[in-house]
C-alpha cells in the first residue's frame, strides 16, 4: 500500500504501514506517532476562528478515530475552524480504509 500523506497549512500528516504520523511546522514541537488501530483526534472549536485538534491514544479500541469533543490533552495542533472539514474528511476516509468509525 503506498503511503497516506496529508499536507494542509503546516500540518502534515503520514501514514505507512499502518503507523500515523502528525507533524505541526513549528521548532518546539515534535510530532505524535502511533498505529492507526490505536490513534484517537478529537477536534475543538476554540474562539476567534481557531479550532484545535487533540491526538492521544484510545483506551478502548471501540472509539472513533475522530469526533467531535472537548478537551486539554498533551499533543495538539491549532488549525483554523474553516479548515476542520478537509482534517474531518481524511480522516473519515483513513478510517474507512483501517475499520475504524468516525463520530459527530
Amino acid at each position: 500500500m503506498e503511503p497516506i500523506v496529508f499536507e494542509h497549512d503546516n500540518v502534515y500528516i503520514h501514514v505507512e504501514s499502518g503507523i500515523l504520523e502528525i507533524f505541526k511546522r513549528n521548532p518546539m514541537l515534535g510530532g505524535y506517532r502511533t498505529p492507526v488501530k490505536w490513534a484517537k483526534i478529537r477536534f475543538a472549536e476554540q474562539k476567534k476562528g481557531l479550532g484545535i485538534l487533540y491526538l492521544f491514544n484510545v483506551e478502548d479500541l471501540d472509539e472513533p478515530l475522530y469526533a467531535s469533543a472537548p478537551g486539554r490533552l498533551p499533543f495538539r495542533v491549532e488549525i483554523q475552524t474553516a479548515d476542520e472539514p478537509l482534517y474531518r474528511a481524511f480522516f473519515t476516509d483513513l478510517a474507512h480504509r483501517f475499520n475504524r468509525r468516525v463520530d459527530a
